[in-house]
């Protein structure tokens, strides 16, 4: 046996794996000789019978106590090849140990000391637009007032930018992969993203299609010739990343079936092969469907040789990630499946009636090994013998039983008042340091991460409940033909050919408290409706829905145990973001609509709050153009707002098929103050187009008296007074022909 993993100290504890035995199935006697030789007996199938999520139960984080549970633990939600699984069978196959990978990429280089900026340099710029002003958010592009730093496709540029007259690119980076966003602290840059790298994946044994991502930390003390002082890889693909202080904090989401050679997800750092240990990775008591497993890693942007800290959870996805100063909250959306409580009744209600030799044969089924037939394949044909049976009956007969199952169906329906909850897990960070510490439930799903947030330890949180139809619910409106002719009295109708009942959908608010359990709420607030926006600013929600006109609510959140809502505003449109101009008002970016709800284009609001009970839309600038668009509406990091300039600016598209000057592809530029909101020009980037009828600029930030909007093959430096061009910087790979910009 080789070597065992080295020891990497309590941050980096390691769970030992094992190499791969390649194991081709070509004939039977091959299998048997080699389970003869490891003299493995095989076991006796699991077989867990459907459960569904609990809002009322207590998620309390639990974590594995050695590889068996763990592989145990996901052994029981594999698919079959042939039964709607994603990733097939989970592989538990025990492999030799291994220590070091890919001694073809060479030692990192030593990181030079840290040297942070000569403070007569720092300059008034434009940090990201982050939902909370102390947690950084990862972006294409960052400035530190003297350079930006910047992706596009796989280069990385490193851009001189002020003065604008000398501005030009000092050096460029090109990666083997696609990088997806960036950080900057001092003399130090990570980038990440999502990587290949087959002969890595090959060497460990997985599966390409699984994912990897990569970080890697480089030296920028000499800007022309960066150095890379840590390189990572990780298992799963990116999600999200926050910085704060030092600490990055990056989360990879990875399916479990992609872990063949470690029973854990891996870690490369450098040319060192790690796992995160079993006992660093929780679950929680919930039914999963198709568990995954959501992977936070803590890595010092600023001493890259410090020991990294890593957990992991069992999620059913992520969807959102919200991350206040210190906790971060991912969340993911549980449903209610009303065809898989009718599979569970029916074999609840069928399973007694079915003859000796049917049980028998079920529960030879049941008792299946598991890495023959999976829990799926189980499923599946035991709803087959179930299913052969029903057929079997006579007609008569089979309109009993269903009415029976329809009966028990809609008895186990009617207990659940809401069929979707978001799920939240509570991860406590402080310097590094990683821990789970809760979890709850609320009804309904989030929109965006500003849908939560945190307030002295107080989680906010709003939701909406979508429409559904309940295939298992008797219509209000019963037809005409459900009474007898003689009597006004209803007839026993089997409720399975019952009309279906509609649910409107509606819109919820939530406070909890630190352990996250409810403390308050509001619930059905715009029925019909769905939340198109959120904003948390202080003790107030500003909260815009839509369906044919724009209602702007705002909500009192001093009293956590008493949510209030203070008044709302209903206007044609709605705003998909919203963001605080001072304590009185707040801007909104959104479409234009008519008054029955067909949408049009770009509509940028100023609404005054200083009147909670009655808010007012005090300024409006809506684009002629219907079908004009904006980035800005669904990525925040898009949105420039300087309340000293009195500068606003947006990505802005138009393509009109009938009257080209009436098309534009840049960046609106915006006057705005207290009262008024006033289009000042576009810059323009259509001129450096990679690809037709989509928007170009994908940034904009300020240095100084300068305005910098970026494309993907362009920098442009305007300036904010006039918005006269200063310079063109084109962002493209070494070498490659240059893009003509006029």
């Amino acid at each position: 046996m080789a070597n065992p993993l080295p020891s990497l100290g309590r941050k980096e504890r390691v769970s030992a794996g094992r190499q791969p035995l390649l194991l081709p199935i070509i004939a039977l006697s091959v299998i048997l000789l080699f389970i003869a030789s490891c003299k493995i007996i095989p076991e006796p199938g699991t077989y867990k019978d459907t459960q569904f999520f609990d809002p009322a139960k207590d998620l309390k984080p639990l974590t594995f106590s050695s590889k068996g549970q763990f592989n145990a633990f996901f052994k029981q939600y594999q698919q079959g090849r042939d039964y709607g699984g994603i990733g097939g069978v989970f592989r538990t196959t025990m492999m030799a140990e291994t220590a070091v990978m890919d001694k073809s990429s060479g030692p990192a280089s030593t990181p030079s000391a840290f040297t942070p900026q000569d403070s007569s340099q720092q300059r008034d710029f434009s940090p990201t637009n982050n939902q909370i002003a102390e947690v950084d958010e990862a972006d294409i592009i960052k400035t530190d007032g003297n350079y930006i730093y910047t992706i596009t496709g796989k280069t990385l540029f490193i851009i001189k930018a002020y003065p604008g007259e000398d501005a030009e690119v000092t050096s460029r980076i090109q990666l083997e992969n696609y990088p997806q966003s960036l950080f900057i602290k001092g003399d130090y840059l990570a980038v990440f993203g999502n990587t290949d790298h087959p002969q890595i994946l090959k060497r460990v044994g997985l599966s390409r299609t699984r994912g990897m991502s990569f970080l890697t930390i480089y030296d920028l003390s000499d800007k022309e010739k960066p150095k890379a002082a840590k390189e990572f890889k990780f298992e799963g693909n990116y999600f999200q990343a926050r910085m704060i202080d030092d600490y990055i904090y990056l989360i990879t989401v990875a399916w479990p079936d992609s872990r063949i050679p470690y029973p854990t997800p891996i870690i490369l750092e450098g040319t060192t092969l790690k796992s995160i240990p079993v006992d660093d990775i929780v679950y929680f008591p919930v039914p999963y469907d198709s568990p995954q497993l959501a992977n936070i890693h803590a890595i010092d942007i600023t001493q890259p040789e410090k020991d990294i800290t890593s957990k992991s959870l069992v999620v059913e996805g992520a969807n959102n990630l919200y991350m206040s100063e210190n906790n971060i909250y991912l969340t993911y959306t549980k449903y209610i499946n009303e065809w898989q409580v009718s599979q569970k009744i029916t074999k609840e209600v069928v399973e007694p009636k079915l003859s000796p030799e049917d049980k028998a044969f079920i529960e030879r089924i049941k008792t299946a090994d598991d890495d023959i037939v999976s829990p799926g394949e189980k499923e599946q044909k035991i709803m087959q013998v179930i299913q052969d049976y029903i057929n079997s009956l006579e007609e008569d007969e089979q309109e009993t039983l269903q009415g029976e199952i329809a009966k028990k169906v809609k008895e186990t329906l009617q207990q659940y008042e809401y069929m979707e909850f978001t799920v939240i897990h509570k991860i406590e960070v402080k310097d590094g340091d990683i821990e789970v510490k809760a979890s709850g439930s609320v009804p309904g799903h989030i929109i965006s991460q500003f849908s939560l947030d945190e307030n002295e330890g107080i989680l906010r949180i709003a939701t909406t409940a979508n429409e559904r139809w309940a295939a298992w619910e008797e219509d209000e409106n019963p037809v005409s033909d459900s009474f007898d002719k003689d009597s006004s009295v209803k007839r026993s109708i089997p409720i399975s050919i019952m009309p279906p009942r509609r649910f409107s959908s509606s819109n919820n608010l939530f406070t909890l408290d630190r352990n996250l359990d409810i403390i308050d709420s509001l619930k059905g607030l715009a029925e019909g409706e769905q939340i198109y926006s959120t904003r948390f600013i202080g003790d107030r929600l500003y909260m815009v829905t839509f369906r044919q006109v724009d209602p702007f609510f705002v909500f009192d959140l001093s009293n956590p145990n008493n949510i209030q809502e203070l008044g709302k505003l209903k206007i044609p449109g709605f705003s998909r973001y919203l963001h605080p101009y001072d304590k009185d008002t707040i801007i909104g970016i959104g479409r234009d609509a008519t008054e029955d709800g067909r949408q049009k284009g770009i509509k940028v609001s100023l609404f005054d709050v200083s009147d909670v009970a009655k808010p007012k839309e005090i300024a409006k600038w809506a684009a002629k153009e219907k079908y004009s668009q904006t980035s800005a509406e669904w990525e925040h990091k898009a949105f420039l707002f300087s309340k000293e300039k009195e500068l606003l600016v947006i990505p802005g598209y138009n393509y009109d098929y009938n009257d080209e000057g009436g098309s534009y592809n840049g960046a609106l530029v915006f006057s705005i103050n207290k009262e008024s909101i006033e289009l000042r020009g576009i810059i323009d980037h259509s001129a450096a187009k990679q690809q037709w009828y989509s928007p170009q600029v994908e940034r904009s930030l300020y240095i100084e008296e300068l305005l910098y909007t970026k494309s993907p093959a362009l920098l442009r430096i305007n300036s904010i007074e006039d918005l006269k061009k200063i310079k063109n910087i084109e962002l493209e790979p070494k070498g490659e022909k240059s893009i003509p910009v006029y």
